[in-house]
């Protein structure tokens, strides 16, 4: 007998040392019934942000997000960006991780408009490694062929030209990396300028990396190893087995 839905979402909302694979497959079986509570799970942790945050074992949060992202919920969206949204250390301390390793699968898998990204991206002072996230997240959506590499890179163009803020930082190395994965070759100069900004760390990626990349790859080489190595989040279970393999297993 599957669990109920309040007996689900009392074994997901906190750290207890043990992955909750029942709570989980349940919530899987019943995406239609649970969706709602998983997207109030998410409209409230951006309700109670400092509370999160001095309560390291809850993880309600977390798990709704994952949740949301296979069921590819598009809801979820604006809530999440409004998490994360914060010029401090706020996102890594509600997220650990996740905020580096896979809030951009997370955003590209509730995506289906991509402006409330570009607008976090665009965003003044939010914390660069959020918006070093978002920037991949369209990368992703590009790899997932959710939409198209010419449009990104126009977007990315913008970016380097006027639409990010003119101070280093994560985001300025994350999207010249972001711009490698698509293929460089059209942004050449535009890139060549960021770095003589001094916009961008060289110890991240420099310039003969880019240019090492125009001259031995091309726009079909390139998506194509991106295109093969995506992967949207399609199994909670899985993706918390990674997070939490030093738990045991619930049996």
């Amino acid at each position: 007998m599957l669990m109920d839905i309040s007996h689900i979402l009392e074994d997901l909302a906190y750290d207890e040392g043990i992955l909750p694979r029942e709570a989980i497959e349940a919530a899987i079986v019943k995406q239609m019934q649970i969706t709602p509570y998983l997207l109030h799970i998410l409209h409230d942790a951006t309700q109670r942000v400092p509370e999160i945050v001095n309560d390291g074992s809850y993880q309600g949060h977390l798990y709704a997000m994952y949740l949301l992202a296979q069921f590819r919920e598009s809801r979820a969206l604006p809530l999440i960006i409004k998490l994360f949204a914060f010029e401090d250390d706020t996102p890594h301390a509600i997220a650990g991780d996740v905020l580096t390793e896979d809030l951009p699968r997370i955003l590209a898998s509730v995506c289906n408009d991509d402006s409330l990204i570009k607008e976090l991206i665009e965003t003044p002072k939010i914390n660069p490694y959020v918006k070093a996230a978002a920037i991949s997240g369209l990368v992703t959506l590009v790899g997932a062929g959710k939409i198209p590499r010419d449009k990104v890179i126009r977007y990315f163009a913008e970016l380097l030209n006027y639409r990010l803020e003119k101070q280093p930082s994560f985001a300025w190395d994350n999207l010249i990396a972001g711009i490698c994965t698509l293929y460089p070759g059209e942004l050449f100069y535009p890139i060549s300028k960021a770095f003589d900004g001094g916009l961008v760390d060289t110890s991240f990626i420099s310039m003969e990396d880019v240019e090492n990349i125009i001259h031995e790859e091309t726009v079909e080489s390139c998506i194509h190893t991106l295109c093969s190595s995506t992967e949207l989040i399609n199994d909670t279970l899985e993706e918390m087995e990674k997070w939490l393999e030093d738990f045991p297993i619930e049996p």
